[in-house]
């Protein structure tokens, strides 16, 4: 998430000063990444960066302003607030510049945001899935156990995310007086993290193929917003599992530097760019396209309508004992006719003479 922490090059004290924030560091390109691989990692950030742009001017062009749609916007900002910082840093990096301590502020806010983006993600997934299987029943919404259950995976990530962002706070705050002595718990804490993210992403991809199924048995009046969906579950699953795979193999491991090869965070880049792009264009598409499902209400089972109108009469027309006229459905055809209201002519006989 944040630009090669291992990658600063010399650092200068600031005589005089007490405060060792206020010391001097060479930012550098480490010893063990090519400069052109660590450029073409900066240019594939670059177009994260405008592709979250993007995807966030296009959400605010959405007139279905569902909650889902408001998460994607929220999480769309997070991740141009983090990646705007760490393009800052990169720059810097190539540029090499020489900055005091107070930078490492700039990667704790990197990492904040990427957290909530992430967290922010999930809640969309969920929403959207919530809301898909809210057409499925006949009571209009989903099943009361499976909101509960994610709503508690969302806590649970959440707070994890909160661990891990308060050990890289400590992290490198310990590092500027050269103490690293947190580096394995917030290596373990942050792995976690992937794997947890990783396991929840296939868990939103059964339920988006579960939708898929159901859209493909025409249980939808549309199938474009399942099949988007889709496409993004399979995306959001893709990145994560890259993230948690690579984590596991290079931080929990035991290797050495040299074993990590120059070309993984490039590659790496590269890839989280088209998944990213792959995740947001199937959300928004889904999120734009879901006035072709029709009228959620049409879904729902239906009310109980009286045979007969029911009438309407003032009240204090009748009084105590007495009750209004029953009210007849007409049917299109003549009512019976009453015999003893109408006048009957009694034929008369008359005696021949």
């Amino acid at each position: 998430m944040a630009p090669r922490r291992g990658g600063g090059g010399s650092y200068s004290s600031s005589y005089g000063d007490d405060n060792p924030w206020s010391d001097t560091v060479l930012l550098s390109i480490g010893p063990y990444q090519s400069k052109s691989l660590f450029i073409a990692e900066f240019a594939f950030d670059i177009l994260s960066l405008l592709a979250f742009v993007a995807f966030l001017i296009w959400a605010c062009t959405i007139r279905n302003r569902s909650l889902a749609l408001k998460g994607a916007i929220c999480a769309l900002t997070s991740f141009i607030c983090s990646q705007t910082s760490l393009v800052v840093l990169e720059a810097m990096f190539i540029a090499e510049a020489e900055v005091t301590m107070y930078y490492l502020i700039c990667l704790m806010l990197t990492d904040f945001f990427k957290l909530a983006a992430m967290c922010l993600t999930l809640y969309v997934f969920w929403e959207l899935i919530h809301r898909f299987l809210s057409l499925t029943r006949p009571s209009g919404k989903p099943h009361v156990a499976v909101t509960t259950i994610h709503y508690v995976f969302l806590g649970i990530i959440f707070l994890v995310s909160l661990v891990e962002w308060g050990l890289c706070v400590a992290y490198y705050v310990r590092s500027v007086n050269s103490n690293y002595d947190l580096s394995w718990t917030l290596t373990q804490v942050s792995c976690a993290v992937y794997i947890i993210h990783w396991v929840l992403s296939t868990e939103i991809l059964a339920w988006v193929i579960f939708l898929a199924v159901k859209a493909g048995n025409n249980a939808f009046a549309s199938k474009l917003p399942a099949m988007a969906l889709i496409t993004s579950a399979i995306s959001w699953c893709a990145v994560c599992a890259t993230v948690a795979i690579i984590g596991i193999r290079y931080s929990l491991m035991p290797v050495y530097q040299y074993d990590r090869p120059m070309y993984l965070s490039t590659a790496t880049s590269i890839v989280e760019f088209i998944l990213w792009v792959g995740t947001y264009t199937g959300i928004l598409l889904c999120c734009a396209k879901w006035h072709n499902l029709g009228d959620e209400r049409k879904y729902a089972a239906p009310q109980y309508q009286p045979q007969y109108p029911v009438a309407q009469f003032p009240p204090g027309q009748f009084r105590e004992g007495q009750y209004p006229p029953i009210q007849q459905q007409s049917y299109g055809v003549a009512p019976y006719p009453d015999h003893l209201a109408q006048p009957q002519a009694h034929p008369h006989h008359v005696s021949p003479h």
